[in-house]
């Protein structure tokens, strides 16, 4: 009874609250509120000079919020003025209600901009009276027929103040319905998934272990503002031919809504041993890892940049640059067999048309290209997916740091440039080490007495040039590692020259 009573309490004071802030043309002088209100998934927040024309009817401001059950993120939906605020002579907008409420909190204030913050402190729930009178028992059920009756009389009045005037109202209004959709990220059915729980958060979401029948699957949930990340995944593995053993596999996208929040669920295949950066946080690699991992992650690479022409049965898959290629976003399945991930970022180039208005200077920062960092990018097809290259000759040496080949000791993971520049790098501190002094990754001494780690050194520092044009292709880098990974453990090539050709001569190693 107590959640009901809530329920048309709060539900009758938001009609009161429409109706009094569709008072247009506030006087100048009055009391100001804080504002904020969404419409058609814009959001704009502000001040509102509140409208005082009735002395016996004071003006207060209000805040109604949410919380996402899921990541607990507060999200403001509505503020404003409005008149009559009875219960509202406190100076700070607190909700002070206990009890089940559907992540759903409003408060109420008086005194000038008294709603710029807002916060929940629910009272101590007191011990129920062991009598209760009759009277009071009477009294309750006239305060529940009393208020059902005034929300009936407000709907109806509502409907037909709509029905015969048509007018837009100018009033902030607290959103049900989510923008609608594109017609290239439509719904699909529910299904019945069974989130187990968080494998990682990222700079779009988080990404979560769940039970799909019997099947093990990845879900990744976009939060609202992230909407524009999960449509664009989604479209980038809609596309013709993405259905590849080394790009993470596709299931399903859905959106999910609630009471308190929307979310958008992106569902992948679940690869059981996480990222790459992860993983070699606490595994190092023989050379066979070494070799299946890097190939598979090139063989990935390629085809995504790779445009093939369409058939019969199949479209045209265009050349798409992942600009945000890392480690993190390189997942291993069971068997060491990479599979690239994370396509918030990509940008796909059709034939005959243009980039776009597109922002070069995206990515992670220790990832960036010197001509990224620069500020410097030549907006072409080539010269983004060179951009990849250059972050695949960082995995590549993350990959080196961790392999045991060499018979020497093996040092903990770092990511590349942490030695030289610690965890958190500015991007100042990025463009003048790697821009103005070509900084690099450190290449070992016992990586270069190693045969076969001299020739993946030699590709990583053709991949990471700083000259953008002298970088290999992604095919070049897959060709060279799948030379490599052809000879047993104990043969390796040698290098006999400077020049970017692959080295010829086979020698044998006593190990």
């Amino acid at each position: 009874m107590r959640g009901l009573m809530h329920f048309l309490f709060y539900f009758s004071l938001l009609i009161v609250i429409k109706g009094s802030l569709s008072r247009a043309h506030l006087a100048e002088g009055s009391m100001k509120c804080a504002s904020y209100q969404c419409k058609d998934g814009e959001c704009k927040e502000g001040i509102d000079v509140c409208e005082d024309t009735e002395p016996d009817r004071p003006v207060g401001c209000f805040v109604v919020w949410t919380t996402n059950n899921i990541t607990n993120e507060v999200n403001v939906t509505l503020k404003g003025c409005f008149i009559n605020p009875t219960e509202c002579n406190n100076t700070e907008c607190i909700d002070t209600t206990t009890g089940p409420k559907r992540n759903f909190n409003y408060c109420c204030c008086r005194g000038s901009l008294c709603n710029k913050d807002h916060k929940w402190i629910p009272e101590a729930t007191k011990a129920p009276e062991v009598l209760q009178s009759v009277e009071k028992e009477s009294n309750l059920v006239l305060v529940v027929l009393i208020t059902s009756i005034s929300f009936v009389i407000a709907c109806m009045l509502m409907t037909w103040l709509y029905c015969t005037h048509h007018k837009q109202v100018i009033f902030n209004e607290i959103p049900t319905v989510e923008p609608d959709i594109s017609n290239s990220s439509t719904n699909i059915s529910h299904r019945p998934i069974d989130l187990k729980d968080i494998k990682a958060r990222g700079r779009f979401g988080v990404v979560w272990r769940a039970q799909l029948g019997n099947q093990e699957v990845a879900v990744k949930i976009f939060p609202m503002q992230e909407r524009q990340s999960w449509i664009t995944e989604q479209e980038i593995f809609k596309l013709p031919r993405m259905n590849h053993s080394n790009i993470l596999e596709f299931i399903g996208c859905e959106k999910r809504v609630d009471m308190a929040s929307t979310d958008f669920w992106l569902i992948t295949a679940y690869c059981e041993n996480g990222s790459l950066c992860d993983f070699l946080k606490a595994h190092t690699v023989s050379w066979n890892d070494l070799c299946k991992i890097a190939t598979t992650m090139a063989r990935g690479l390629t085809h995504l940049h790779e445009e093939i022409q369409g058939s019969r049965t199949d479209g045209l898959k265009p050349s798409i640059a992942h600009r945000d290629f890392k480690s993190k976003n390189v997942l291993l399945k069971a068997d060491l067999t990479a599979c690239i991930a994370d396509f918030g970022l990509a940008l796909v180039f059709t034939p005959g048309k243009s980039c776009g208005d597109t922002h070069g200077q995206v990515g992670t920062r220790r990832y960036m290209a010197p001509e990224v960092l620069e500020g410097a990018i030549n907006f072409t097809r080539d010269a983004f997916l060179r951009i990849d290259v250059y972050a695949c000759g960082l995995v590549l040496w993350e990959l080196v740091s961790r392999c045991t080949v060499h018979g020497g000791p093996v040092d903990e993971y770092r990511l590349p440039f942490e030695a030289e520049l610690g965890p958190h790098p500015t991007l100042e501190e990025m463009q003048e080490n790697v821009v103005m002094k070509k900084l690099r990754p450190r290449i070992f001494d016992p990586w270069r007495h190693h045969a076969g780690l001299i020739a993946i050194c030699e590709t990583m520092e053709d991949c990471w040039d700083h000259d953008a044009e002298a970088r290999l292709s992604s095919s070049c880098v897959l060709e060279r590692l799948l030379q490599y990974a052809r000879f047993p453990t104990r043969q390796f090539f040698v290098a006999t020259n400077t020049t970017n050709e692959l080295p010829t001569k086979l020698a044998t190693e006593n190990l």
